[in-house]
């Protein structure tokens, strides 16, 4: 069965219908938080999504905008993450002062003193499995307190609920939603937020800063482009991961069959019987390896997708920052709105630290993977022989009559063994191919000069 996500990836990408949205779909909003979630900083486009100016916003608890019907554990989850250093992304149900309800995916990230927020309108199919997901935790939230619990319990009722939801769609986790949903609201968006930034003809700090966003898109870019490549990747991962399965399986029937049919005519031709018997070892070997592989491949998955998520919230964070310059080239914003850009590139370094963590932890699975690809291949590749060398015994020895509809599994396995090494020397030469590789000494002097650039503005 196909999990959610194969699904997503074999669907046309087309932005999909957020229904209430008042958010347009190249759009970007943001704000800054402390530790208590009071506001601290925004842009023009929070401030006209959620009705109300900045001066309102600034110093009221984020919860300002919440919306009733998003689930406490939710929340919850978000804060979790927050408060252990990691960042979160969400689909997230909010309401303006109006009461106007508004759908988002925010991404938070922590910083020194408190946590930035980036959010952008739901395009991507994840959208429509949050609503369902968000409906059966307020299910179990409304059970949890006819049963008398308190906040927290509620909250750890939907929470729960949540992630149930959640692993009958295939996810094993809400990290594994998120890791696949960002990338996915990036993707169905192709370059649309960077293109409508750019202003070349800007010249000054505003113009560096500007430049700056430019410079550090095409290095992200360089990840960004490849992150069809690394799904395209898992999805091949995980399907050799089954084949794996089922060679395994037939590795075993094979020699059984072997066995057997040479325990028929063993007092003719006890050679037969001595290579079955020998042929186990690099069987085993081989099932050894093979079993091995397959959680590997499950790490290797794992670590790349977790990268795309780096990758995607990277290029997000840059995308604000030229958004807020492009707003105050435009006059839509003063340019002490600008103050906000250091907080974003602080999220981004952070980020680029986590993605230089997470990259090494995706080349030493592809490097373990290739090893045990060759491992595997390697007795594969013996017990193909004997098994070979086993058949052409029965072709001297003439004991194919005796041994009779036997030998059909075995001519069987011999005919798709070479399919086999065939499969596992082209997993080899993609993992050892597959490493990931980015400049993060640029991009992060590049974060540097946009700082300098941005305290260059005019903040008056």
């Amino acid at each position: 069965m196909l999990s959610y996500a194969e699904k997503v990836a074999d669907q046309l990408v087309s932005p999909v219908d957020a229904g209430d949205l008042v958010l347009g779909s190249t759009e970007l909003f943001f704000s800054t938080t402390d530790r208590r979630g009071v506001i601290g900083l925004g842009n023009s486009v929070f401030a006209r999504v959620s009705g109300y100016a900045l001066d309102e916003l600034v110093g009221q608890p984020h919860n300002v905008v919440r919306h009733p019907d998003m689930p406490a554990g939710m929340f919850r989850l978000m804060w979790e993450r927050l408060a252990d250093g990691r960042p979160v992304g969400a689909f997230v149900r909010n309401r303006a002062k109006d009461g106007t309800a508004y759908w988002v995916f925010a991404t938070m990230s922590p910083v020194p003193d408190g946590y930035v927020s980036v959010r952008l309108a739901p395009c991507s199919p994840y959208f429509g499995l949050a609503e369902q997901v968000y409906a059966q935790a307020r299910t179990a939230e409304q059970a949890s307190r006819r049963s008398g619990n308190d906040r927290r319990g509620i909250a750890a009722s939907g929470m729960a609920g949540l992630e149930e939801a959640l692993r009958r769609h295939g996810f094993r986790s809400y990290d594994e939603f998120m890791h696949e949903a960002l990338p996915a609201e990036i993707a169905a968006r192709g370059n649309l937020v960077s293109a409508t930034s750019l202003r070349p003809d800007v010249s000054g700090p505003i113009g560096s800063v500007l430049a700056g966003t430019a410079l550090v898109d095409a290095r992200l870019a360089q990840m960004v482009g490849r992150l069809g490549e690394y799904r395209e990747l898992c999805g091949r991962l995980m399907a050799a991961a089954t084949r794996v399965a089922d060679i395994t399986r037939r590795i075993d029937r094979s020699v059984v069959a072997a066995r057997d049919a040479s325990a028929r005519v063993a007092d003719e031709h006890p050679v037969l019987l001595n290579i079955a018997r020998v042929m186990g070892e690099p069987m085993s070997e081989a099932v050894t390896a093979l079993h091995t592989l397959g959680p590997e491949l499950d790490r290797l998955c794992t670590a790349v997708t977790e990268l795309r998520f780096r990758i995607s919230l990277a290029a997000l964070y840059n995308s604000m920052v030229a958004a807020f310059a492009a707003e105050v080239v435009d006059g839509a914003a003063p340019a002490r709105t600008l103050k906000a850009v250091p907080l974003l590139c602080d999220a981004t370094a952070i980020g680029l630290c986590d993605m230089a963590d997470q990259m090494r932890e995706v080349n030493a699975q592809l490097s373990t993977v290739a090893q045990q690809t060759e491992r595997a291949s390697a007795a594969l590749d013996r017990f193909r022989r004997f098994l070979g060398q086993w058949r052409l015994r029965v072709l001297r020895h003439k004991a194919g009559p005796a041994i009779g509809a036997k030998l059909d599994p075995i001519d069987a396995e011999i005919a798709v063994s070479w399919e086999w090494m065939d499969l596992l020397h082209g997993l080899g030469r993609e993992f050892h191919s597959g490493a990931v590789i980015f400049d993060f000494v640029t991009v992060e002097a590049q974060l540097a000069a946009i700082k300098l650039a941005a305290a260059e503005c005019d903040t008056d």
